[in-house]
Formats: C-alpha cells, structure tokens, sequence
C-alpha cells in the first residue's frame, strides 16, 4: 500500500477539486485569523414550506365560511382542534416574562377532533387540558424504570407553586422530553378525563409533549413573527426570499454575507449542509462538517490514506483538473468561487486541535453533546458550534426537509415539526456548552406556509403567508406578533417604537411585513448594513423592530 500523509493528502485531494478539502480564498497570509468573532448566526431551513397554523400560529376547527361566507374552500376548516385546545404559552413556560397572546397547536394525538367548534359556540376541550400538562411536566420520573415520567396527582396542584418549588425538576423533566430519555408519560387517573387522543391505557407517548416541553423552556426565550408575507407560492422564489432578504437569484444567504464580511478565509467561515438556498454569490466558500470522520483524517497527522488503486484515480482527476483550469483562470473570482464543492480546510496546528477535541472530547459536556447526536444535523450543529467558539466560523446553515405537505398533513407535517424543535433544542444546548448561547442569534424560516384549508387528500397546499422564529442574542424573547387574520391572511403592523401592532392594512402608515424586513433587521443587528459586501447586494425595505 502506498503510504501518503496527512498533508500530502489534502494536497494531492486539494488538486481534484474533491469535497474533503479544498483551498477556497488564495491570500497573502500563511493562515486565517482564528479570532473569534464574537457575534454568531444560524439560520434554520425549513424547505417544502411549513405550516404555522400547526405550530405557532393556530386557528382552531370553525368553518371558514363561518368566518367569511365568501371565502374559499369555506367548508374546510384550518386545523382540525378546536380553539379552546390551543395552549397558551405563558402557562407552561418556567419563565414568566411571555405575552398572554403568545399561543401554540396541540400536537397531534393530543386533541379530540370531535371537538368542533360551531359559530358562536367554541367547543369544549374533551383532550388533553392545560392541566394535565403542567401536572405532567411537574412530574417525577418512575423509582425504576426511569424512561417512565408520572405525572403530579397531588391534590391542590397549583402551578405557580410547582414552578417556585420544583423549577429544576420542572426543567429536568422537558429536557428528558426534548431529548428523548422520557419515552412515557403515566397520567393514572387523570386519564379518565381524556377523550378521543392516543393513549395506551392510563399512559402516552412523551414524545407527544415535545411541543410543550419546548415552549415551556424557551417560551421566554423565542419571538414568533406570525403573518410574514414572502409574496410567493413557489419553492425556488420562496426559500431565496427566506434566506436573502430578496427575490434577486444572485443575492447571498445572509449566513453567507455574514461570513465573508467576517472573513472568508476562515477553515470553516460558512457552515452549510446545503438545505434552504445556498448561495454564496461567490463571497465565500461553503463548508460541510456533519462527519466527524473528516475531523478525524484533518486530526491524524500520521494517517495513511490511499492505496495504489485509488492513488492513480486521484492522479487522473488531477490530469483533468489542469485541463480545465486554464479554462477557469480566465473567468472572474467571483465566478470561480460560486462553483465550488462543499469543502473542510486545512489549517494547520490550531484546526488539528479542534478537529481532535471534536473527534475525542473529553470535556463531560462534549462527550455527552458527542454521545447525543443521532442525525447528520445534530453533528453539524456540534461541529458547526465548536467551530464559532474556536474563531474557524461565524455562521451556520441548516436545512430541514419533508415540509411539502400535499396529503396526509396532520400525520406528517405534526412529525416534522417535533423534530425541529428536538434539533432547535440541541442546538442551543450545543451553543451553551461552547459558551456563545449569548453571543448567537438564530432565525428560522421558510419557503412559505401552507393553505389555511385541507385538501381533497386531506393536505394543505402552498400559502404565501408564513411565521419566523427568533431566538438568542438581540431578539426580544417571549414575544409574539399576531399579524394574521382568522383564515391567516397577512395584516398589517404599525410601528411604534419597539412594538409592532396588527392593524387594518389601509390605516395610513402601517407595514405588510416580509423576508426583507427581517433580512435589513438581521444586517442591522450584525453590524455589517454598510459594508460594502451589504451594499452591493441593497435590501430595499423600511428598518421595522423585527427583533422587538
């Protein structure tokens, strides 16, 4: 077997143009500057176009034409729980600092759908109550089977009291919902009053309570921006809007902005598993880091790597790639660099160090951060984290998938929306545990929302109007703008200070928010509005307090 070291290795790979490693930025400088940033993004994407009415932004069941008798569809209604199912953030959530209009969806399982609600007469709650969540999160985890969490069946339960005295369990107990350690919930005879949800016997799926444990961590933390108009139905046009702040096909993701400003040079300076809309406009190169394998090559100085066979096909991609570059030399840097592969960089001692404390943690933090990662996004945010800390990235990008719910919604769409806020969740314990949870911004959006309305094939189709979440440094935590109707067409905001209000869209001087708003809000909070990378790709919208 032919030995190659390390460095040889990322030489001859380099020369390729394959993914494992590749120079991006040729500079003056034997090595990046590794100063953290100290300022750090993640923008989260969810493609296919999400449904907020099954999150953040519920309805509830009346018909709409109960509603509006002109409308469309008006037999259909938007969710399939009645209103009076729809919980309240602020009576989960261990911090008290959230907006009483600040509510969220049942999850799926957890709601009676024969609970409707008529004109004029809201159903009553037959499922699981707000009750029974506050006893359950309040619980205590069984003496040997600790997989099993039983709900409080106290008599005289008050969950003011429960929070004072109990916060740490309170919290203990989301998190093993959040992370999957509590797998059931035993309700006992507070089952009896549970009609028409999915439990076996006296006891449910935890899991089914993602949606609460979450909002009762982070309900204080997260501002939910309902009624964002991204003006389009279609995907392409959609996720471009949501990841630039415009519709132009050559603007860059504004994790990708971000990050060249900061230095494009940087090993690892954007982050990106290419979901959402990846484009760089040749500002920076991308970098994929989900397989620690990787790190484990960029670690091991010593490593061989490639035997005789698969020397002499690098040798013949080699061949091709001279060829090509007299071809390419010729176009402009930016060009050049568009066409990049997804790449991980060499850079010498530092970068070695931090791809071995990646690869072998031995902080118990990070070996537990390690341990818990079960999917490729979870080890991208780990690495992508790790990262930022250490000065290698200013940003990151994640994309989710199998939002395009076209049938069967609520058996798919519910799913999809627990796991992304399991991921939401280990990312920012992943952020604590490198200690730039106070340093980071994250934002999370998507193509668009989808129908307020089902489908002949019990699916909701593409809607315009859709919500983003804000979460960390610079957001106004535990805050919410309504800005929708009954049947989640876009109102109007007017500005006054801090505050956005819903109003009338013809009173003089109000606003139809969009992905530009957000977007000029989010250069305006990283400091990078008047570089000239921001002015060469101009946000045209008025500065609104987007972040509260």
């Amino acid at each position: 077997m032919a030995e190659m070291k390390r460095r040889d290795f990322l030489k001859t790979v380099s020369a390729t143009g394959m993914a494992v490693c590749t120079p991006a930025i040729v500079t003056n400088k034997a090595y990046a500057d590794l100063t953290p940033v100290g300022r750090y993004f993640v923008f989260l994407h969810l493609g296919g176009g999400w449904d907020p009415t099954s999150f953040c932004d519920p309805k509830g069941n009346i018909t709409r034409g109960s509603i509006d008798p002109d409308t469309r569809n008006s037999g259909s209604r938007v969710n399939k729980f009645c209103s009076a199912a729809i919980r309240k953030v602020a009576d989960v959530a261990l911090e008290d600092n959230v907006d009483a209009d600040m509510v969220y969806a049942p999850y799926r399982g957890t709601f009676n759908e024969g609970d409707m609600d008529q004109p004029g007469t809201p159903a009553t709650n037959t499922g699981v109550t707000i009750e029974h969540v506050r006893r359950m999160l309040a619980g205590s985890p069984d003496g040997t089977d600790p997989s099993l969490l039983r709900a409080d069946l106290s008599d005289g339960f008050d969950w003011a009291t429960a929070k004072s005295d109990s916060a740490e369990q309170i919290r203990a107990n989301a998190e093993g919902i959040l992370e999957g350690r509590l797998t059931t919930v035993e309700f006992d005879t507070l089952a009896d009053a549970m009609v028409g949800v999915t439990r076996n016997g006296t006891q449910m799926d935890a899991d089914r309570f993602v949606y609460d444990a979450f909002c009762c961590l982070y309900g204080s933390k997260v501002r939910i921006l309902n009624g964002v108009d991204n003006r389009t139905n279609g995907h392409d046009t959609g996720t471009r809007f949501a990841d630039t702040g415009s519709m132009d096909m050559a603007y860059p993701d504004f994790s990708a902005l971000y990050a060249a400003v900061k230095g494009a040079d940087r090993p690892l300076a954007y982050i990106t598993d290419g979901g959402g809309n990846d484009e760089t406009a040749g500002l920076v190169p991308r970098s994929s880091a989900s397989d620690v394998n990787v790190f484990n090559t960029l670690a091991d100085p010593e490593g061989d790597y490639l035997d005789g066979g698969m020397k002499g096909l690098v040798e013949q991609a080699k061949q091709r790639r001279r060829q090509l570059l007299s071809v390419k030399e010729s176009l402009p840097r930016r060009d050049r660099l568009q066409s990049q592969l997804y790449m991980v960089r060499d850079e010498g001692l530092a970068f070695s160090g931090v791809a071995t404390r990646l690869a072998n943690p031995t902080d118990p933090a990070e070996i537990e951060l390690n341990d818990a990662a079960n999917n490729g996004r979870q080890r991208q945010m780990r690495i992508g984290a790790a990262a930022m800390s250490t000065g290698m990235a200013s940003s990151m990008q994640i994309g989710f998938g199998g939002f395009d719910t076209h049938n069967d919604h609520d058996n798919r769409h519910f799913f999809r929306i627990r796991d992304v806020l399991v991921d939401l969740h280990y990312l920012w314990r992943t952020l604590s545990v490198y200690g730039i949870d106070g340093q980071t911004t994250v934002a999370l959006g998507s193509d668009f929302g989808r129908t307020p309305w089902y489908n002949s094939g019990e699916g909701k189709d593409h809607w315009a109007v859709t919500s983003y979440v804000l979460m960390g440094q610079d957001v106004s935590g535990g805050t919410v703008v309504n800005a929708t109707d009954p049947l989640v067409g876009a109102r109007n905001v007017q500005v006054s200070g801090s505050t956005l209000t819903p109003v009338d869209e013809e009173q003089s001087g109000s606003i139809r928010i969009t992905p530009a708003h957000l977007h000029r809000g989010l250069r305006s909070i990283a400091g990078i509005s008047n570089h000239d990378f921001s002015l060469t790709f101009p946000i045209e919208a008025e500065d609104i307090p987007v972040f509260g």
